[in-house]
């Protein structure tokens, strides 16, 4: 006669306390008893949330313990508590009589999140003229988010609200996007803007999101600065040389030339090129000016130099 009244002890290895709502988990279930015995083989019943039914066995056995393979779940696509229940019906083992053993896992749904993101914004920007930004927002289940709304807001104060449009943004699998127009403050600085998407209204449960982008606006311009810039020792042009001053940028083509449309005032030029050493100017400007760098080239480091000591 088997011995009966004999415990198994399951336990679950992989089982998150929180969740997205709509995402996958998967786990393993595992059992022990006193004896350790192998229960490869040996059928667990599964009872999701919503009450339906799945079959498993034990598969993987390490000389204590038996493992099931991973069992996949799919979280409910609604917000809160959710309960897996676990049975391993009574059986007999190595002349043992187990009785039922139930566990059960509770995981808690949570909104799944969504991003923001905004490019190709002008910097600076004209006071008072209008500019157009791109903005997108992104669910982290790739949900599709077309149709839906984006708000932009300055000071506080929604200012322009555009729609996601139908496709991604090329190379993406699900950032949804809009150009939206926007006019720059009357004031020079620099300027902040937030986005904000309302995640309300969809199917899945999701969070809202917000997000920030910045410009230097600017008086309008009343000269023109051309710029050339070329090589000290041999005079000839440097092309792909950065050029700034403050918040102006451009840079050199072929020729080495460069042109910048600003206000009066005074400016510190910078150039930039690597492989050049170029000294800052100070500039006055109250008509247009053209002015010539001359840049000195640095040698490149030898990287070998340290071995050949």
């Amino acid at each position: 006669m088997a011995e009966t009244g004999a415990l198994v002890h399951l336990g679950v290895n992989g089982a998150p306390l929180e969740a997205a709502a709509g995402s996958r988990i998967t786990v393993r279930l595992r059992a022990s008893c006193a004896a350790a015995l192998d229960r490869s083989g040996i059928p667990v019943v599964v009872t999701a949330p919503d009450g339906s039914q799945a079959t498993h066995v034990f598969a993987e056995y390490d000389g204590e313990v038996s493992e099931t393979g991973g069992i996949a779940f799919e979280v409910p696509p609604r917000v809160g508590e959710h309960v897996w229940r676990f049975v391993l019906q009574a059986h007999e083992l190595g002349g043992i009589r187990y009785e039922d053993t139930v566990l059960t896992v509770s995981v808690r749904a949570k909104p799944q999140t969504t991003s923001l993101a905004a490019w190709d914004i002008p910097s600076p920007i004209v006071t008072g003229e209008r500019f157009t930004v791109k903005v997108g927002a992104k669910s982290a289940a790739d949900s599709e988010l077309k149709g839906r709304g984006v708000e932009l807001l300055h000071g506080g104060v929604v200012v322009a609200r555009a729609v996601l449009g139908d496709a991604p943004w090329p190379g993406t699998a699900a950032l949804y996007w809009a150009e939206v127009t926007l006019v720059a403050p009357a004031e020079e600085g620099i300027a902040s803007w937030s986005v904000r998407f309302d995640a309300r209204e969809l199917d899945l449960p999701h969070e809202g999101a917000s997000s920030s982008f910045s410009a230097a606006v600017v008086r309008p311009p009343e000269h023109k600065l051309t710029v050339k810039v070329i090589e000290r020792d041999t005079a000839r042009p440097v092309d792909a040389a950065l050029v700034r001053l403050g918040a102006y940028r451009a840079e050199t083509g072929r020729s080495g030339l460069a042109e910048i449309q600003l206000p009066r005032g005074r400016y510190e030029l910078n150039i930039w090129k690597a492989g050049f050493d170029i000294a800052p100017t100070t500039l006055d400007f109250e008509r247009d000016v053209s002015i010539e760098i001359k840049a000195m080239a640095v040698p490149e480091e030898d990287p070998d130099a340290r071995w050949k000591m």
